[in-house]
């Protein structure tokens, strides 16, 4: 009896003492340059994170990065060089508008399209000189895309 007590206190005692890695602090870290400012990231309001998640993968092509909190209230979707916050419901409110650049807007466009992306704007010449597209997400976000008008 004596040894499974002492198997179970060693045991809990060396998983409490584990390193634990929030996954802000190891998106903080992973920001590669040693600029003042750097890593922007966009925290958008969500009404329920799982289901932003999977919008995000299957309609936007994003990847769903990590998620935080018990049950999950927080996570991070990217694809490329944009990674965005989700909050369920705990900052800000719905209708926050992130702006992007892309290479090729009409084949994003296609490409999200396809998927069922909620196409907000088709792409569209700009007076501002770039051609444009707007998605919307579940929760009235906004994320618009912008290239150059002649992208060959």
């Amino acid at each position: 009896m004596r040894f499974v007590i002492l198997a179970v206190i060693a045991v809990v005692g060396c998983d409490s003492k584990r390193e634990r890695v929030d996954p802000l602090v190891a998106a903080m870290k992973a920001c590669p340059g040693d600029g003042e400012l750097e890593c922007p990231r966009p925290i958008l309001n969500v009404k329920e994170l799982r289901a932003s998640q999977h919008y995000f993968r299957d309609a936007l092509g994003f990847k769903v990065d990590w998620e935080h909190g018990s049950p999950p209230n927080f996570g991070s979707v990217s694809r490329s060089d944009l990674v965005l916050f989700l909050c369920e419901q705990c900052q800000g409110s719905p209708g926050a508008w992130v702006f992007t650049f892309t290479k090729d807007v009409d084949k994003l466009h296609r490409e999200l399209a396809d998927r069922g992306a909620l196409i907000r704007m088709p792409p569209t010449n700009m007076e501002w000189g770039l051609r444009e597209m707007q998605v919307n997400d579940p929760d009235g976000n906004v994320l618009r895309f912008a290239g150059p008008i002649d992208h060959d």
